[in-house]
């Protein structure tokens, strides 16, 4: 469950997944280019217009994967060791997710590059 605060009224206001996930139904009817999409154990909700394909939605599963290191956040080296990708592959997929604003890259001082998946949480159980 999410649970907000009006500021107005200074009240919580508890919303279950299923109520997130039918209002942005309601919205994608409206031509709105907001939808869910089902990745790996978690739903997104989408705000871009553009159609992911298999390798973004692999990327997408992968960030969800805290095997490797911290839950939403991959390197290039997750992701040629897991799914086999050559390193333009994977620059590729990655770019095109940055241009959407649903990766943020980040650079440490020693020069390695990490990539953020800001839309991916885990949930309190």
């Amino acid at each position: 469950r999410f649970k907000f605060v009006d500021s107005s009224k200074s009240k919580k206001t508890s919303y279950s997944d299923d109520d997130i996930i039918t209002a942005v139904k309601k919205l994608s009817a409206l031509g709105s280019g907001f939808r869910t999409v089902t990745v790996g154990r978690s739903v997104m909700i989408i705000s871009v217009p553009e159609e992911l394909d298999g390798d973004h939605m692999q990327i997408l599963n992968l960030a969800q994967d805290d095997s490797h290191g911290s839950y939403g956040v991959i390197t290039i080296r997750d992701i040629k060791a897991t799914l086999s990708w050559d390193e333009d592959r994977c620059e590729r997929a990655l770019q095109k997710l940055m241009g959407k604003g649903m990766v943020w890259l980040d650079i440490n001082n020693d020069g390695k590059k990490s990539y953020w998946f800001p839309s991916l949480w885990k949930k309190n159980t």
